[in-house]
């Protein structure tokens, strides 16, 4: 069995941990002023138990409670987002999901994202490419921005950013960064404005994205370093992520604000 396969049947498992919480969930908050949910922690502790039989050498960062495994002499680690997009999780709303990257240094070398409410797996393999739900797929063609075009956003839009009259497109947040990531490098959106997240919360979806050719950049600023935030540091500003042209045509109509 491939790895990606192995790693599918291990998210849809959890997945279905996840669904016996969804929508009667008691929250709490983190000292990051975010939610989490005994559902995170059970995927989580599930999740960080298989990597640790099948990859025993491998390094693990996961979101929850300071989880940190040191590698072995591997030199790879694993990044764990066990339900990314809480706060839609427990609003109720469908868009969220389990996000696992794996990085070898400071390079993202696969990346994998299941969303239990559609069934939807993306995977970027190395030497494989892109692939949601076993197909390729990848960014959408830099056409010049229209009507139609989609930037997907942090929920705080209008807070973080000012948008220039000029942009004849929308604007579209919906809950999961990874999942704004992974929809960009499939072809789903032009764009995506990420805000300051951590390392698991961007790994996967980076994966896939560089894969398919796009990039990751600070907001009017320089590309981002993934090994910055290996510590646990949260990214030092917005972003944004993309194919290269369309990351220049957004940064045109953004300042940050």
């Amino acid at each position: 069995m491939g790895e990606a396969q192995a790693i599918r049947e291990a998210l849809v498992q959890a997945g279905v941990t996840a669904m016996e919480h969804f929508r009667h969930v008691t929250p709490r908050w983190k000292e990051s002023r975010s939610y989490v949910t005994e559902a995170d922690l059970a995927v989580q502790a599930s999740l960080v138990a298989w990597l640790r039989a099948r990859y025993p050498r491998d390094g693990i960062i996961a979101e929850e409670d300071g989880c940190r495994v040191k590698p072995q002499g591997s030199g790879r680690v694993w990044t764990l987002d066990p339900i990314d997009g809480t706060a839609s999780f427990v609003a109720g709303l469908p868009l969220w999901g389990l996000g696992l990257g794996m990085m070898v240094g400071a390079q993202a070398r696969a990346g994998y994202f299941y969303i239990p409410m559609t069934g939807d797996f993306y995977a970027c393999v190395p030497g494989v490419g892109v692939r949601r739900n076993g197909q390729k797929a990848g960014l959408k063609d830099p056409a010049p921005l229209h009507r139609e075009s989609v930037l997907l956003s942090i929920s705080r839009t209008h807070q973080a950013v000012h948008v220039h009259d000029a942009y004849p497109g929308k604007i579209r947040s919906l809950g999961s960064t990874i999942g704004h990531m992974c929809f960009v490098a499939t072809g789903s959106a032009d764009a995506a404005l990420l805000g300051r997240v951590w390392i698991w919360d961007l790994l996967p979806g980076w994966a896939l994205l560089k894969a398919a050719g796009g990039v990751l950049k600070y907001l009017h600023g320089p590309r981002v370093d993934l090994s910055a935030l290996r510590d646990g540091s949260r990214a030092k500003g917005l972003m944004l992520c993309g194919h290269p042209e369309a990351v220049r045509r957004y940064e045109k109509l953004l300042r940050a604000a």
